[in-house]
């Protein structure tokens, strides 16, 4: 089956992480320009991270304004993957989850005024194949046929159970503009607005104008969109609360006060905290082979607490870390270990381990701070010796994904794609599962998913749910996510479009 393969996605995954970091905690950086002003003419928002630059393979996944402003897609995701038009107005899936074949819209034109076509569709899915692009492995054996201008057809040579991640938002440039280079310092695209780079400040604000002769320009209210670089959170809350912008993501800490100077507040549940307990062969950890000691590690923990104490209130304590709503979600789920620790240490001795083992838990920075204390302590209640160990410099993600250090905590995505989620935690190709041991009933299940009917997804999808409770592969803790604080007198969010759960979509703003 062609799927982006662990040991190949760390740069996929990286700018994940990154955002992850940056959502977890804002740090010194930009400061709000007093002089600035907002009306209904501009909407003006506030990232609390910059982009990497104009390269459409290197986009974030959260807070992607600036993309979703220049480039149109040949179809779009919505927060639950169903595919939604954009580029294409119609679009007939392929049997067997192997690929689309989409009917463009016409009279479609770049901003520089060239025509959009089937083969800037084709140059767009090629340059996401490429060999250096982090994403290689998912489109190198991409087959694209162009019957006409305005139909092409997408095909992979195996059913795909992620088909429709695979295919929806991709950014389309010009094939010309791709080809030129230029796109790395001037993005150029369809959508909804034109960047205007003589007053934009890269890494400070980005500045767009509507472009009118977009096929969906009645959607888009606003004349003009200014997107600011706030990374310092107090400059974030004092923009937010004096006008100067109209949203922005705020911290746990942070959203008590934003909701008492009267904005609104957006809560997302994009994130499962929880530990990854990827070493089921004890490869690495030998205790780790018992299931019972993998259960026990799961009993040591009140989730309440947790979700009251460490998280403000702001989470939700959970036993699955599937996303609610999704195909894999078990409704009505009782936890099956509940916090105790006398039963967990009766585990521990019945495997043999009453004295316990020694373990690794990597984290990068200082991203953890809030709950790693706890979790080292908890453990230590059934002699688990935690040590954290703090991931640095340039290899750190790749060291993080490696599968040196097989048990992770880590608040990670839960995905409105439940049979992607599956892929990139629990099969064994998928990169947070950094241990990488097949395990049979969990390998072929997710392998039936790529020609399933949508009632039998679900039904498999669930049953690996299942069975990694049953097992012990993690240690859900708490449902937490993210806030968007947004003054209601400037702008209306009324749409959740975001597939992560971690921020409105441009097309939410209204």
């Amino acid at each position: 089956m062609n799927h982006l393969h662990g040991r190949r996605a760390a740069g996929v995954v990286s700018v994940a992480i990154v955002g992850a970091l940056a959502l977890a905690g804002c740090s010194g950086g930009g400061s709000a320009d007093p002089s600035a002003s907002a009306d209904k003419e501009t909407l003006t928002l506030a990232m609390s991270q910059d982009i990497e630059g104009f390269d459409p393979r290197i986009q974030p996944a959260y807070q992607n304004w600036p993309a979703d402003a220049v480039w149109d897609r040949l179809v779009k995701c919505d927060a639950s993957a169903q595919l939604e038009e954009d580029i294409a107005e119609s679009w007939e899936m392929l049997p067997d989850n192997t690929g689309i074949t989409a009917h463009l819209r016409d009279g479609l034109t770049f901003s520089d005024g060239s025509v959009l076509d089937a083969e800037d569709i084709k140059a767009a899915y090629e340059y996401m194949g490429q060999p250096e692009s982090s994403r290689a492995a998912d489109y190198e054996d991409l087959i694209i046929t162009i019957d006409d201008p305005l139909t092409i057809t997408l095909e992979w040579p195996e059913p795909q159970a992620t088909v429709r991640t695979l295919i929806c938002d991709i950014p389309v440039t010009s094939a010309d503009y791709l080809a030129s280079g230029e796109y790395l310092d001037e993005p150029l695209g369809s959508g909804p607005y034109v960047i205007d780079m003589d007053k934009t400040t890269v890494g400070s604000e980005y500045v767009y104008t509507k472009n009118a002769d977009h096929w969906n320009a009645d959607h888009y209210p606003y004349e003009n969109l200014v997107v600011k670089v706030l990374e310092d959170e107090s400059a974030m809350v004092s923009a937010l609360k004096t006008g100067q912008v109209a949203g922005g993501l705020v911290t746990d800490q942070a959203r008590a006060e934003a909701e008492a100077s009267g904005l609104e507040i957006k809560d997302f549940q994009g994130q499962t905290v929880r530990i990854l307990l990827t070493d089921h062969n004890g490869e690495v950890y030998p205790a780790l082979a018992d299931v019972r000691v993998r259960q026990a590690m799961n009993m040591v923990f009140d989730k309440e607490a947790i979700a009251e104490s460490i998280y403000l209130g702001n989470a939700e304590p959970t036993a699955q870390y599937f996303r609610q709503g999704t195909e894999a979600y078990i409704e009505d789920l009782e936890d099956p270990y509940p916090y105790d620790v006398e039963a967990a240490k009766a585990l521990m001795a019945e495997a043999g381990y009453a004295d316990g083992f020694d373990i690794e838990l990597p984290s990068l920075d200082s991203n953890l701070a809030h709950i790693m204390p706890y979790v080292i302590e908890q453990l230590g209640q059934i002699n688990i010796r935690a040590t954290e160990k703090v991931l640095t410099g340039a290899t750190a993600i790749d060291d993080l994904l490696s599968g040196t250090y097989p048990v992770i905590l880590f608040e990670l995505g839960n995905l409105g794609d439940s049979t992607f989620q599956i892929y990139i935690e629990d099969y064994n190709e998928g990169w947070w599962n950094v241990s990488h041991q097949p395990d049979e009933f969990v390998d072929s299940s997710y392998e039936k998913l790529a020609t399933a009917s949508a009632e039998e997804s679900a039904t498999i999808q669930q049953e690996i749910n299942q069975y990694t409770i049953d097992n012990a592969w993690q240690v859900p803790l708490v449902y937490k996510g993210t806030h968007f604080a947004y003054d209601a007198d400037l702008v209306s969010v009324p749409t959740d479009s975001d597939i992560e759960a971690l921020a409105p979509k441009l097309r939410d703003f209204q």
